[in-house]
């Protein structure tokens, strides 16, 4: 993980349940004891046994086949409006567990986001909400950019080469967190405790006050409020086919991954959740995942 994810926890109780083994419907050749008693007369010949079974696997397979397109079906038709994100515990339980079993190659709903990406009502709301935070804001980031001064020789902003929608590289802005000797492409810190930050740097890492500078990055047009988090150059220089559909949208400060139980991982471990919000975003997807990523920060949680 990189000195620039953002990772906000949303709720204690939101993590990852154990990997589970599931098991399908009862079929008959899960009972072969129950299928002996129902099934007596068919018993007496071999070639009434082997029929008996073929049926059993072709419904099975009827039944199974079913259920796939049903889920297709229900995936394609219905873009994610990101309502789920606004509903209890329990519904957003069970849909992060959902976005969890899928890998980036295996996501099979239809395209809606990518015109909406570019789309002027998009951008509008970037430039809008961007100039509004930076002028609410503007009081914090004199406070922080004193204490850093203070607290520590060095900058106050900490600046990183990151590569944006089409593979544009560009500089990411942040508040300076860890001290001026520790290397640019540095691991992330895991904890509070990590020697690499300084005593202010700490707290706007707890506070996600250092990623507040990337609304300069929006307003210029690098960045956007919501999408996929921005990744190193030499990261994306390995990515594969699909996993370069991350950069068919702009990167932005939060995103559907920054806010789900997989926000302790790195990002390139995963995709899956920026390819299911690049091929899903819309307009209430964004609102609902900003109105998740300010909840968390008024809760006082966020990352290392």
């Amino acid at each position: 993980m990189n000195n620039s994810e953002l990772s906000i926890i949303t709720s204690s109780e939101d993590v990852f349940p154990a990997p589970r083994t599931y098991v399908g419907s009862r079929h008959w050749e899960d009972f072969p004891n129950q299928r002996s008693r129902n099934n007596a007369p068919l018993h007496n010949g071999c070639c009434d046994n082997r029929m008996t079974e073929v049926e059993c696997v072709e419904a099975t397979s009827r039944k199974n086949v079913r259920d796939v397109l049903s889920r297709s079906s229900e995936d394609v038709e219905k873009p994610d409006l990101g309502l789920w994100l606004l509903h209890g515990l329990p519904a957003r339980h069970d849909r992060w567990h959902r976005l969890w079993r899928i890998r980036g190659d295996d996501v099979t709903t239809c395209r809606y986001g990518l015109p909406y990406s570019s789309s002027i009502l998009k951008r509008s709301c970037d430039v809008i909400g961007s100039m509004l935070f930076l002028i609410m804001l503007f009081p914090l980031f004199l406070v922080v950019a004193i204490l850093i001064k203070l607290d520590s020789p060095g900058p106050v902003f900490f600046r990183h080469y990151r590569v944006g929608k089409d593979g544009k590289h560009f500089v990411l802005w942040k508040f300076r967190s860890m001290r001026t000797d520790v290397p640019v492409y540095e691991t992330s810190p895991r904890s509070g405790e990590d020697v690499r930050l300084t005593r202010i740097g700490r707290i706007i890492r707890r506070l996600s006050v250092d990623e507040l500078p990337q609304l300069i990055n929006v307003l210029k047009g690098e960045m956007s409020l919501v999408g996929p988090r921005p990744e190193m150059p030499f990261i994306v220089a390995c990515y594969h086919s699909v996993e370069r559909e991350r950069l068919s949208a702009r990167p932005g400060i939060t995103g559907l991954w920054q806010i789900s139980p997989a926000r302790a991982f790195p990002i390139h471990e995963n995709l899956h959740y920026d390819l299911h919000y690049i091929r899903n975003q819309n307009f209430f997807l964004d609102c609902a995942i900003i109105l998740r990523t300010i909840s968390a920060v008024i809760h006082g949680v966020g990352a290392v």
